[in-house]
Formats: C-alpha cells, sequence, structure tokens
C-alpha cells in the first residue's frame, strides 16, 4: 500500500519554554499559524526501510510506526528558518505510514512531538501544524490546552540570513530566560484579543524583546516595520508579514522571498492506494 500526506509549515510569532524529563510534558506556551506550504511525503510499504533525506526527527518518529516502509519527502521551504520544517515533514511520513498500518492519526502526531524534543528542533511546531490555522498554546505538552482559530490571509516570508539552529538556543540559558520573560507578556496580551492583528503586533514585539535577533535582523526588521508591521520567524533569521506589493519589494531587497497563504486544515493524507 502506498499514501501521499501533506503537513503545513508553521510560523511561531511568540513562546515560552518547559523543558521536562518526560519528552509529552515538555513542549512551550505560544501562538502561531500555519501555512499553505510545507512538507509532502510519499510513502509505502518496502522490504527494508528507505528515506530520501537526512531526517533524523522523521526517521525516529516514523520507526515507531513501522521499519519497512520507503520514504520520500519534498519540503518547500528551508530548514533551520523558523518555519517547523523538521516537524512538518516528520508529521507528514508518519500520517502517511499510520494511514498504511491502520493506526490512529493521533499516533503520528505523539511520535514526531517526542522526536523533536528529544533532538531538541522544536517545541511545539507538530501540535501545531497537526490542527492548522493561528493557534495558540494554552499549556505546553503534547496534550497541552489548544486553541484553534481559522484565518483567512495571504503572507510574504523572507528569509534574510543563515539558518538558525533550534538546539542552540535552548542550550543556552542566559537567552531562554529572556525568551520566557518576553513570551509570558506577549501570550498575556494576546489571549485578551486573541486576532490576527494582535498576534503580528505580539510577534513583532517577541521579535525585539527576546534577544535571538542579531543587530543586523533587527535593522531589517527595523525596515519592514516601515512599510506594514512585520516580525520574525522563530527560531530562525526569516520575516513574515501580510501581502502586499509594496512589502514584496521591500523583502526582496535582503533575500528570497515566498508567498503562502494560512493553512486551517492541518496535517492530513491526500491519497491512497495499492
Amino acid at each position: 500500500m502506498k499514501a501521499i500526506a501533506f503537513s503545513p509549515a508553521h510560523i511561531t510569532g511568540f513562546f515560552q519554554i518547559f523543558l521536562s524529563e518526560d519528552e509529552k510534558k515538555a513542549g512551550s506556551r505560544g501562538a502561531g499559524i500555519s501555512l499553505s506550504i510545507g512538507s509532502y511525503a510519499f510513502v509505502k510499504e518496502a522490504t527494508h526501510f528507505r528515506m530520501s533525506k537526512k531526517a533524523s526527527v522523521a526517521r525516529d518518529a516514523i520507526k515507531n510506526i513501522g521499519k519497512n516502509f520507503e520514504v520520500i519527502i519534498k519540503n518547500e521551504l528551508p530548514v533551520s528558518q523558523g518555519f517547523g520544517m523538521s516537524a512538518s515533514s516528520a508529521l507528514a511520513a508518519s500520517m502517511a505510514a499510520c494511514h498504511i498500518k491502520g493506526l490512529p492519526y493521533e499516533k503520528a502526531l505523539e511520535y514526531v512531538h517526542i522526536s523533536e524534543i528529544k533532538h531538541k528542533s522544536g517545541l511545539g511546531d507538530a501540535i501545531a501544524a497537526f490542527y492548522g490555522g493561528m493557534e495558540a498554546r494554552i499549556e505546553p505538552g503534547l496534550y497541552g490546552k489548544i486553541k484553534k482559530w481559522n484565518v483567512e490571509e495571504k503572507l510574504l516570508l523572507l528569509v534574510a540570513g543563515k539558518e538558525m539552529k533550534t538546539h542552540a538556543i535552548l542550550n543556552n540559558e542566559k537567552i531562554m530566560e529572556k525568551i520566557n520573560d518576553a513570551g509570558k507578556e506577549c501570550m498575556k496580551d494576546f489571549i485578551r484579543k486573541p486576532s490576527f492583528e494582535n498576534f503580528l503586533r505580539q510577534s513583532k514585539r517577541f521579535s525585539e524583546e527576546s534577544g535571538i535577533l542579531s543587530k543586523k535582523m533587527l535593522k531589517i526588521l527595523e525596515k519592514l516595520n516601515e512599510v506594514d508591521i512585520s516580525a520574525a520567524c522563530m527560531i530562525g533569521n526569516s520575516f513574515f508579514a501580510r501581502w502586499s506589493k509594496k512589502m514584496k519589494k521591500e523583502m526582496m531587497r535582503y533575500g528570497r522571498v515566498y508567498e503562502a497563504y494560512v493553512d486551517n486544515e492541518g496535517t492530513r493524507v491526500l491519497a491512497a492506494f495499492m
């Protein structure tokens, strides 16, 4: 049997870090949006395990489902730029594998979340991308409380610098403390008024106050905000804003630009056949 699945990329606007020895309880509080571009996975049963990419999160997750799969993954956005690509690629592959094995799709989410925590490649992207839309992760962890809103928005994404590894941030206690202080305030103010506009504003605030961005990236952020409200994709040297011709022209001065809509469906199987 064969299956094809899609998982949206995901942008976190602001967050707090919650670590635990129990991977199911570890994660983050925060808010973000899922994107109409992300990861596609083609999975079929095979005599032994083969995967097209060196994707450690996806490999560990899918091997919990079965060891005899051939997996081909196509990512539409770069890794380590705040788009949650390790989560989206692993989710797409794991959901397709669950479909083939007749397992509930929630098992794919469980295995991917645990793998993300173990590899320190993400904290909440898998949970958010599983459901789609604009989400607020009220409580951390695999079974934490999450609220979702459907949003109809077209976005611009800018990749303006080098890759930024999530594990480098999670191993720096000083930055983590600053992230948690800023994330707590942004989350509190977002929950008071959960709108896309407020999500943008709190994300901009977090970009400026969390200490993650370099001086060069903060300068780009300042220039983008002269056109319209913009924020950084966490954790990466990339930015997002509402689509407009003026913003697209400004973003193209600094790097590669992508266009996307908010995806409200979340991770899903697209096709299955014998």
